[in-house]
Parts: C-alpha cells; structure tokens; sequence
C-alpha cells in the first residue's frame, strides 16, 4: 500500500487527448477512463498511468508518440495551475514554484535544481515509474521542463544539453527538437542552462487582467489534496473514488489498482479497522453530496454512481449523512 502514489489528470490528459485526436482513437483506446481526464485535478494512480504509457506506443505503433504530441503543448494549456506557475517575474521564480508545487501535482516524484559554475541543472526523478516506461515519462517531463524555459527564454532557446532515461535506437527526432545533444540511460531527467537564463522576463506572455492568476478557494483545496504515501486511509479513498470512473466500485477493482488480490486487500483494510462496504459507501456519499449541490437531482446522481435502484442509494446516503437525499436537498435551498 505504501507504494502508491497519483499524478493529477492535467499532467497527461493534453497528451491523452491530442493522441486520441492525431491517430483517431475511441475513447477506450488508451487504459486511462475518459471521465477521469474531465477534471484536471482529478488524481489518477500511477498504475494506472503505467498502463496507459504501454498503450500509447501499442495505439500507435510510434515509439517517439510522447516527443510527437507533447511538444505541441503549450505551458498556459494547464488551466489555473500554470496561472499560478507562470505568474513569476522571472524564470527562476517559475522553477522554484514548480520545484515545490510538485508533490500536490505527482506524488512521489521530484524536481530540484543543482549548480556547477555557470550551469544549471533542472532534475526530475520519479521512482514509482515502471522500468519499460521510463523514457516515456522521461520524455514528458523533459518537454515539459523545456518549455517552460522557452516561455521566459524564447522559442528558439535551446538547452546546453539535456539527459534522459531509457534509449532510443534513433535520436534525430530528440536533437532536433531541444536542439542540443542527448544523454540516454540516465537515472534521472536534467535540463541544463546557463545561470543567466534564470534572470529571464521577456516573454511573459500572459495577459494580465484577463484572467485572475491565484486560484479560487475550491481550485486551491484541490490542488493540495494529494496523499501522503503513509496515510493509508487517504489513499485507499482515492483508489475508490478513481475506481467509480469504471462503474460501481468493487473489491477487485480497487485491489487491483494497487497490485494486490481482493483477499490481500480485504486483510489490509480489516488489519486498519476498516471493511470495503463502509469506506465504498463514505466515498460514494461525499460523491453525490459534490453532485447535489451544483443541481444535480438525487435520481440522476443515482444513476451516475451506478446504483441499480434510487432506494439503494437513498439507504447509503442516509446511512453516512444522516439525512435523506431530498432532505440535504432542502437544507442547500
């Protein structure tokens, strides 16, 4: 269980989506539920991610899918977020914020910056990565990280060098786009540039006043909502509030997202002081409680979270909230 760690829906749904787009893939093409990429925020498993890296290169047969896609992708296309990141004055406010703003994006990875005389060295590291994916997660991050140089350098800045995980029989793709030579088989993820660089204002691009660039209070409250890898209770509440975008949730299901059989996860919550039935139940009330308040009735909210009946439901509800659906209802107007 202590293994389990999330990225945030924005981190791959731009990819996810202008794969789907460029190649013509249906919505079940690439392991990752299309309900779970509506919110950005929304916190996926990296099981599940791992997954979904394996059915890029197998939808698409292109090994180089992520460089491809992802360099397409503009920083600002992260909504309120990248608001927020690129709000600094300069680009070595960005890569502090991004630096610590990192463990409420992914869980478990990390970006620090190093300095040998002149030259900077911008790592991401992110153990919970499978082996074979490695340089597919090496290669967004990578992207990522350059662009968000280029938005205070320029577009035509290119890094004094950079090194990736894994290997590619073919690089000519990777040097032409940072336009620098690659390192492959590193354990770790760098951009290097010279200290100069981080002084760097010209292209502030935003236009301020057009849109506010802190977060709202509800933004803010999502944002920081990433477990910690020792809070099990937490983490056994994401896995089944991620789990529902597959139907109602199951034992099996939510077990299997973690890499156990549903007997070794049942122990696991019994050992705790928990059974599935209850903490399913507290998931799914807070569910519809987020549902009913922005309008929604308790009969479709019913049906959204997979209930075969509204009375079911309606037992749930009134079990975790002491109150009726209808009644909650009421006490909202």
């Amino acid at each position: 269980m202590n293994r389990v760690r999330f990225i945030r829906a924005l981190g791959v749904r731009n990819v996810h989506n202008q794969i789907r787009r460029r190649y013509g893939l249906d919505a079940n093409a690439l392991a990752i539920p299309e309900s779970a990429l509506q919110n950005p925020m929304t916190l996926i498993p990296l099981s599940e991610v791992n997954r979904w890296y394996q059915s890029l290169e197998a939808a698409t047969g292109n090994c180089d899918v992520i460089l491809d896609v992802a360099s397409e992708i503009k920083p600002n296309d992260l909504g309120v977020v990248s608001r927020w990141l690129l709000s600094g004055i300069d680009l070595a406010s960005a890569i502090r914020r991004l630096n610590y703003g990192i463990s409420s994006l992914q869980s478990g990875a990390f970006l620090s910056g190093s300095q040998s005389g002149h030259i900077v060295k911008w790592e991401y590291y992110n153990p919970f990565i499978d082996p074979q994916n490695k340089v597919h997660d090496s290669v967004r991050a990578a992207v990522f990280m350059t662009k968000m140089i280029r938005y205070y350098a320029g577009d035509s800045y290119t890094p004094m060098r950079v090194m990736m995980s894994g290997i590619r029989k073919s690089d000519e793709k990777y040097k032409q786009y940072f336009g620098c030579d690659i390192g492959w088989n590193h354990s770790k993820t760098e951009i290097w540039f010279h200290t100069d660089l981080l002084l760097s204002t010209q292209s502030m691009r935003f236009a301020r006043g057009t849109k506010p660039l802190a977060m709202n209070f509800a933004d803010l409250d999502e944002f920081l909502n990433m477990p910690a890898p020792d809070d099990e209770i937490k983490v056994i509440y994401e896995l089944i509030n991620y789990s529902c975008h597959y139907g109602f949730p199951t034992v099996e299901k939510v077990a299997s997202l973690i890499g156990l059989s549903a007997q070794q996860f049942q122990r696991r919550l019994h050992a705790i002081g928990m059974n599935f039935t209850n903490v399913m139940g507290y998931v799914m009330s807070n569910i519809a409680v987020e549902l009913m308040v922005k309008g929604v009735s308790s009969e479709e909210v019913s049906r959204r979270l997979g209930y075969k009946n509204v009375a079911s439901f309606n037992r749930m509800f009134k079990k975790h909230r002491d109150l009726t659906p209808k009644q909650f209802i009421q006490h909202l107007v």
